[in-house]
């Protein structure tokens, strides 16, 4: 089963006035708490990002991250998610894990959990408070529907019409529900 890892780093932080990327939170950039995370795994990992990447990427250690370009990041969330999986499609990934370069306090004890956890659904997720979290992990089943997604929302579209395809992992973490939308 092979695994990429994604995160989805190329919105236009409207609502954060600014680069939120780059806002230091305790000491790092927003984005480099969820390059470390993902770093602590073994699998591929991949970041999707804007144009403007160039002007700040030296910010980050990004071990063997692969970086793609999301040219279409102004038509919404739904784009990145489609660049993503166009990549696992044409590199032989059987699944994807999602994450949002905004969240910066995963605790790696939810992925390990999403990752070992035995379901025939084709999606898993967190839920905290009934609140859908990250990462999303998505199996390659899904993959040419994730395709004909468009807009401003991602997975969160298919998931409204097929509530039952969902895998949900009920946690007592409010970490996997929080991004940073607007500055503290």
């Amino acid at each position: 089963m092979k695994i990429l890892g994604v995160i989805l780093a190329a919105g236009l932080s409207k609502r954060f006035k600014g680069n939120k990327m780059l806002f230091s939170y305790n000491g790092k950039p927003i984005l480099q708490w969820t390059i470390d995370l993902l770093n602590s795994f073994n699998f591929d990992k991949l970041i999707i990002v804007n144009e403007k990447w160039e002007e700040y990427k030296d910010n980050f250690y990004l071990y063997d991250f692969k970086i793609i370009e999301n040219k279409e990041y102004k038509n919404g969330i739904s784009s990145s998610v489609k660049v993503a999986i166009k990549y696992a499609l044409s590199h032989g990934y059987d699944n994807v894990l999602i994450f949002l370069g905004d969240m910066p306090l995963i605790p790696k004890k939810i992925i390990e959990k999403i990752l070992n956890i035995q379901t025939q659904k084709p999606i898993i997720a967190p839920y905290y408070n009934e609140k859908k979290g990250f990462p999303t992990y998505i199996k390659k089943e899904l993959f040419e529907e994730i395709l004909k997604l468009e807009g401003d929302a991602g997975i969160k579209q298919i998931i409204k019409k097929h509530p039952n395809i969902v895998e949900k992992i009920i946690v007592d973490s409010p970490e996997v529900t929080v991004d940073f939308d607007y500055k503290p």
